[in-house]
């Protein structure tokens, strides 16, 4: 579907309440970006995931997340933890990434959240 097309879809499902996000069957997807081992949608949101991510501390997981309709996310940091919240659990803790300016890629509207094994990322002593 073209994006013109798929922005006016998204339109239609926005006047619907979001919904729970439910996991894609890949098995029916005709281009699977490389990497992704699992994607879930609503009526508001695409997550897709990158389970076993090589970074430079081991293994992470990745969630690609956007909207339906390639809009900027509004009161993204709610969304995002509502989302990281369904997908990997309310105790899970996830990194909104922001690279070197030098490593910037900022052609969509594109959310990253990375999800690391515990003990990788400094967390407060409360």
């Amino acid at each position: 579907m073209k994006i013109k097309g798929r922005r006016k879809a998204a339109k239609e499902l926005f006047k619907l309440s979001p919904g729970k996000l439910e996991q894609i069957d890949l098995s029916e997807v005709s281009k699977i970006p490389s990497g992704m081992t699992r994607a879930f949608k609503n009526n508001r949101f695409v997550v897709m995931i990158f389970d076993n991510t090589q970074t430079t501390h081991g293994v992470a997981t990745r969630a690609l997340i956007q909207r339906a309709d390639d809009q900027p996310i509004p009161n993204h940091w709610r969304e995002i933890q509502a989302i990281k919240n369904e997908i990997f659990g309310p105790e899970t803790v996830g990194v909104e990434y922001y690279p070197a300016e030098s490593k910037v890629q900022d052609s969509h509207n594109i959310y990253w959240l990375w999800i690391y094994p515990p003990g990788i990322i400094p967390l407060l002593n409360e």
